[in-house]
Formats: C-alpha cells, structure tokens, sequence
C-alpha cells in the first residue's frame, strides 16, 4: 500500500514537472511575441498591429497592440475593426466557386453567358472566363477609383466600371493583377443569383461563418465607434491621414475584425467547412489553391490566393492595402495553420516590407518554429528633434508653376503650413530641417529656396518629379 502511494506521487510529480516545464516554454515564447511586436511598433511607428493565430482546427489566439486613435491615446483590442484591403479577393472567389458548387457557373465558360447585358468589347474567340477573372489572367488593367469620404463628387457604380472595361492583354495570355476584374465577379454573383453582392456574402459566407460585423459593407455608426483610425507613415511617425472608399468594393474595400477573417481562415483550412456547417466543397478549396500562373520565380497565383513556398512549405497568402490600412495573411494545409494580421497605416514598398517581417515571426510562432528576432526594416531619415522652431511666416504665398498657368499656395494656420494644389486640395506640411518640409499624408516632399535672404521657389518632390513653383 505504502509503495503505490509513492508510486502515485512520484508519478503525479513528473507529470506536474513536465507540465511546468511545457508552460515555462509557451510563456517564454509568447513573452518573446509580446516583446517582439512591442519593437515592432516602436521602431516602424506604425499605430497599431492587430494578429489571430488558427492552428489545429480552430482560432487559438488573437491580439492587438498599439492605438486605434493615436491622439486621443485609445488603444485597439480584438474588437478593432480595420480594412480587409484585396484580402478579401478571396471571398469573392469563393462566392464565385460556391455558385460552381451548385451548378449556377461553369468557370472556363465565357461570362458573358451569364451577364443579363454581355460586354461588348469581348472578342468571341477570345472570350474572358471567371477562372481568368479569379487569377488575374483576363486581360484587364488595374484601376482604383479612390474617394475620400467627405468628397462630394459623384461615384462610379459596380455597372459604370463595367460598361468601361478595356483590355490591354489577350486572356489566359499573362498575369496582371486587375480590381476591375473582381468587379465582374461581384456582377456575375448579382447577375446570376438576382441578389446585391452585399447580400449574398453576408447570407452565403459571413453569417455561416458566425461573423456578426453586419456593417461589413459600408459601416455602420457602432462600427465607426470601433474603427482603428487610418494613418500614413513619414520618416518612422505616423500622421492621420484620410479615410477613403474606393468604388472597386468587391476587389477589397471592406470592413472587418481580423477574428473574422480568420474564421475564413479556418473554412478554407477545414476543406470548406466551419463549425460542422459546409460553405465549400472540397474540390473547390483544393482549386482555389492549386497556382494557375507563375507570376514570379516560385509565386503563384490561384482563385484570390498567392501561392509560394517557404523553407520547403507551401503556402497560401495575400496582402490588402487602402490608404491608411495595410493587412496580411498566409496559411498552411500541411502546417493546419494561419496568421491573420491587420495596421491602420497605409502602404508603402517599406510598410510592406515591415509587415511582412511581422508576418514571418508570428508564423513560425504559429508553426511551433524556434523564435528568432527578425530584422525590423526602417527608413533611415528622421525628422529634427526641433521640428516647430522655424518661420512659418516666410513660406507663405503664391507659386506659379513653371510653363504651366496654376499655382501652389502656402496657407498658415496657427503655425501650422498647408500647401493647396491646383484641385484646392488642402494638405498639412510639416517641416523637417533647413528649408525641407514634407507632406504628412502623401510620399511627397517639399524643398524652399532662398534669394538674397528671401524664399524664391517651391521644389515639390513627387514621385521622383521635381515641380518647380516661383513665388509671386
């Protein structure tokens, strides 16, 4: 009696001791996580990194770092609600193999058998199919008709960008990736189901889904309470910047919870299923994810998905950007993992770079892999400690464009400058040293020049022009 009870606690020690030890590990892991993101943010000043984790069939964490409004010092949580960006090309392609699913559309058949008004411009021996328009191989450019929200200016509708559509590739002829092709998409679900395109992903994908962001389409008052605030990114500091739509909703201009997209996530890992409930046959998962062109040496694309490999594991991603947001994915079959993670900051080649620095490290957290520090990539110019200590005063006037008969105005509010294009567009400018300022919403910069002790010219530095401007 007395030697199986002391088996039984030495038993019940070991395990306690393995236990303990397991738990030590995660919370190194998850203490070097938290650390890491906290650096993360610090060093690109990006406001705010939303993340969820889905491994082994379900959502095993979600977090978020940073501010949903910066001035105000309001910090997100898992509630936060940012843009999906092209992210959400995905669920638009998987609408569209939910209608194959159910016998409505044959993808390799010509769409114009399925629009109630056919596009007229299609060559018939050349027709354009969904699958072209799924993988970016239709033959369409790219085009995105931005509008800032307090515009008042008339928008495109899905039908206007239609009726415009061109085509600068044969289809099936080369990868170009084209908003305007997900556009059709969205027509064809309207078109063949008699339903708005709202309708039908809200009561066909999302609601199956258990997500409940009703406003996902154009958001609600509760959401905008909930909205991480868009912001763009000069030299490591983040400025407020615009809030925008674009009239190519269906390609990527949504609003969501970063828990909810992984929720898509893990239908697409479970072979189309979610919660015992089928959203998607297995076959269609499967060629959603099978690479349809090489778009560069080893990355593919599917149906809304890149497609690579890394480190011998093939995965399945995407990024989505609108200005002020800037989100990205990548999930694993063979892994049974995902990570979904979400900024309010707009996107530049470097906010690209740093987010997918982040994505890496929080995929081999996901993976299980050995936690190593990432480089953070970040831009070497900074701004000068004494930024507010110079005369405002003097930059402020007219400037005629050389050869052209419009100006650029310098405006002075408070201390604060604003230039004013010829569109009476207003933007702040901050200064940054000697006579160089930038603006703080676009990746433009501003340099004065001086004439026997006064400013003469405006240098407007734009995407790598230079548009010279004499003061009057």
């Amino acid at each position: 009696m007395n030697k199986f009870y002391y088996l039984t606690i030495l038993v019940f020690l070991l395990v306690s001791c393995e236990t303990t030890q397991k738990s030590d590990k995660e919370d190194f892991k998850e203490t070097n996580l938290n650390n890491y993101i906290n650096k993360w943010l610090e060093q690109t000043g990006i406001p705010s990194a939303s993340y969820v984790i889905v491994k082994n069939g379900k959502i095993q964490e979600a977090e978020a770092f940073g501010y949903a409004n910066l001035k105000k010092r309001i910090p997100v949580d898992t509630s936060s609600i940012y843009s999906t960006g092209s992210n959400f090309k995905s669920v638009t392609s998987t609408a569209i193999m939910q209608l194959q699913d159910k016998g409505l559309i044959d993808i390799d058949s010509s769409v114009n058998k399925y629009f109630k008004t056919p596009i007229p411009n299609i060559d018939p021996k050349n027709p354009i199919t969904a699958r072209q328009l799924m993988s970016h191989t239709s033959g369409i450019p790219s085009s995105s008709s931005i509008y800032k929200l307090w515009e008042r200016k008339p928008e495109l509708t899905l039908r206007d960008i239609k009726k415009n559509i061109t085509f600068t590739a044969k289809s099936g002829e080369k990868f170009q990736y084209a908003n305007d092709g997900y556009v059709l998409l969205a027509i064809l679900i309207e078109d063949i189901t008699g339903q708005s395109y709202e309708n039908y992903i809200w009561e066909n994908i999302l609601t199956p889904l258990d997500i409940q962001t009703v406003g996902f389409f154009v958001p609600t008052p509760e959401m905008v309470e909930n909205l991480a605030l868009p912001y763009h990114i000069r030299y490591n500091k983040a400025y407020p910047t615009n809030q925008i739509h674009i009239a190519q909703y269906p390609a990527g201009d949504i609003f969501l919870k970063p828990s909810d997209m992984a929720k898509f996530l893990l239908m697409q890992l479970n072979m189309g299923t979610y919660d015992g409930k089928t959203i998607l046959s297995k076959e269609s998962v499967l060629e959603m994810h099978k690479p349809e062109i090489e778009v560069e040496k080893n990355f593919y694309y599917g149906f809304g998905f890149g497609i690579e490999k890394i480190n011998g594991v093939t995965y399945s991603s995407h990024q989505g950007s609108l200005p002020g947001y800037l989100s990205a994915f990548r999930m694993s079959f063979e892994k049974q993992t995902a990570v979904y993670v979400s900024t309010n900051v707009g996107a530049t080649p470097l906010q690209e770079q740093q987010i997918q620095t982040l994505l890496d490290f929080l995929m081999d957290y996901a993976n299980g892999d050995e936690l190593k520090e990432k480089k953070i990539p970040v831009s070497g110019e900074t701004i000068t400690e004494n930024s507010e200590n110079f005369d405002a005063e003097k930059y402020v006037g007219k400037y005629k464009i050389e050869d052209a008969p419009v100006y650029l105005i310098i405006e002075k509010v408070g201390n604060q400058l604003y230039l004013i294009n010829p569109s009476n567009e207003r933007f702040r400018i901050d200064y940054r040293d000697n006579n160089n300022f930038f603006l703080t919403t676009e990746n433009e910069d501003i340099t004065f020049e001086e004439q026997n002790g006064q400013i003469s010219t405006l240098i407007l530095h734009s995407e790598g022009n230079d548009i010279k401007a004499k003061k009057e």
